[in-house]
């Protein structure tokens, strides 16, 4: 009985929003059927199910009791200025703008400027709704991290104009290349995220090589030494989340990197989270290009896919580092591990952080398993 009251009550909604006299969005309605979600199209507020529930049928009995105070029929659309300025307060100073206006704001604000493409905004936005989709449907989802190789030296060497034509081009170039289902976003500076609903990893290992080779051939990038490496990832194969797919991604595309570059790594097979070693190493650090090595460190909560260690010496988020974990026994074999810091929290006069290795798990548990054979799963 109650499911039939709150499908009427959709059903209500839907026939007020569907004329465009009073409905916001009225073209996107109608394959909604969560309340919070309509509620959510017309105001951009954020309420649970049953909240929205409840506000949406105050809100039409306020559109009745207007309808009687004014004489003549009100709109959802006044009544849900009205319900929630004078009513509920959760709006202060609506503004009233046309429909059109409002969408092509919103759609610029989901845009990168430079490259025309969606912007890491809506990255997140589209990400988390594409792996939710595949998840519920028990579907694969692939990504790939596109980074331009020696961009830095690009835009030192030939200007930030010409930099930012290699952004426009590249941009231009895998848009041309994808599906029309598979999303294109930049994920910062000269780096491009691939969304690939329903890929498996073979398939986005494909296209991303098949990408890579037309950029090769293309005399603009081949005339100039422009190339790329990147990094695949695909759920649930080489994750368990969201975030670790973007984690796995990430390290496939640093072991691009630390492979020669202009390739494509695919992240591997692991999608457990990483048992910890129940022992810490002391290690020396080697920071990006330094040549004096930093000692007297140690790691904490060591597993397959990264550590933990403190310093007090400030490092920068994406600072690559070597890692040479010094040997457990005497006359042991110390073994150098390539990472990257990936999240840093101060605590006191300290630092600690959190790194991501660059290497496949199996490649890491042969240069630790000398010195530690059992894994603690957490």
């Amino acid at each position: 009985m109650i499911e039939k009251d709150s499908e009427r009550l959709r059903q209500r909604i839907l026939r007020l929003t569907a004329n465009g006299s009073n409905g916001v969005f009225p073209e996107s309605l109608g394959d909604t059927k969560s309340f919070a979600s309509l509620l959510e199209t017309f105001v951009h507020l954020e309420f649970t199910e049953q909240e929205a529930i409840e506000h949406w049928g105050k809100i039409l009995d306020n559109m009745d009791a207007l309808s009687e105070k004014i004489g003549r029929r009100a709109s959802v659309y006044l009544s849900l200025v009205d319900y929630f300025t004078n009513e509920n307060h959760a709006l202060n100073s609506p503004m009233l703008v046309e429909v059109h206006v409002f969408r092509q704001t919103e759609r610029l604000a989901m845009i990168d400027g430079l490259t025309g493409i969606f912007n890491r905004r809506y990255m997140d936005l589209i990400l988390r709704k594409e792996f939710n989709r595949c998840d519920r449907y028990g579907k694969a989802l692939s990504i790939c991290i596109i980074d331009i190789d020696d961009f830095k030296a690009v835009n030192d060497s030939r200007g930030h104009l010409f930099g930012d034509e290699v952004l426009r081009e590249i941009a231009s170039l895998i848009r041309g290349t994808l599906r029309e289902e598979d999303i294109l976003c930049r994920y910062g500076g000269e780096e491009f995220l691939l969304i690939l609903p329903e890929t498996d990893a073979e398939g986005a290992f494909t296209l991303a090589e098949r990408i890579r080779n037309t950029v090769n051939a293309v005399p603009f990038f081949k005339d100039n030494g422009i190339t790329f490496s990147g990094g695949t990832a695909t759920y649930p194969s080489s994750a368990y989340d969201m975030i670790s797919l973007l984690e796995a991604a990430d390290r496939a595309l640093y072991q691009a990197k630390f492979s020669g570059k202009d390739c494509i790594a695919e992240a591997t097979e692991e999608r457990r989270k990483f048992g910890r070693y129940p022992r810490s190493w002391d290690i020396v650090i080697y920071h990006e290009k330094e040549t004096a090595p930093r000692t007297g460190l140690r790691t904490q909560n060591v597993s397959l896919g990264g550590l933990q260690f403190e310093s007090a010496t400030s490092f920068c988020v994406d600072s690559s580092m070597r890692f040479v974990f010094v040997s457990l026994d005497e006359g042991g074999r110390d073994v150098e591990i390539p990472g990257k810091i990936t999240w840093v929290k101060k605590i006191g006069n300290k630092y600690l952080y959190g790194v991501s290795f660059l290497e496949a798990p199996r490649e890491i548990e042969a240069k630790l398993d000398c010195c530690e054979h059992t894994l603690q799963e957490i």
